[in-house]
């Protein structure tokens, strides 16, 4: 009885990403694609163990463990980059496009300069959009080594 509980004491349920929680289910399992090396279609959801540093996914159905699954700390580093990568994504996604063009055919640069689009090529407005995602992205990527050189992941 007492391996029992030394066992489980060691064995610690791993958050993978605070989005998706310690327990993964099917819906966050095909919105973020994790784990699609390791599992089968036959899983109602994921519990992803931690003991020192060695890491155990459990698949579960109808409340039964099915299987037990013994990953390297890369790979769940990996899934849990590829959740944040993902959700990035999808609320980037959620904002639309980053350039303004509102219905008097101009596009706001900042607050005070606009330019109207009437005078300009459509060579020139694309690469106007361009230029100004290029740039949002670069800032994305100042802002992600930043967090790094702080240990953060992103």
């Amino acid at each position: 009885m007492i391996c029992g509980l030394t066992n489980t004491a060691q064995n610690q349920i791993y958050e993978l990403h605070p989005i998706v929680g310690d327990t993964i289910d099917t819906d966050e399992i095909n919105k973020y694609y994790l784990f699609k090396d390791y599992i089968t279609d036959s899983i109602d959801y994921l519990i992803l163990y931690k003991n020192k540093e060695q890491f155990t996914l459990e698949g579960i159905l109808d409340n039964t463990s099915i299987s037990k699954i013994q990953i390297s700390k890369d790979e769940v580093l990996s899934q849990k980059e590829h959740v944040e990568k993902l959700n990035n994504y999808y609320v980037y996604n959620l904002k639309g496009d980053s350039v303004n063009l509102n219905k008097h055919n101009t596009i706001q640069i900042s607050d005070s300069l606009n330019i109207n689009l009437d005078i300009i090529t459509p060579e020139y407005k694309k690469s106007i959009k361009k230029n100004m995602r290029r740039k949002f992205w670069e800032d994305k990527r100042k802002e992600t080594k930043s967090n790094q050189r702080k240990g953060m992941v992103f």
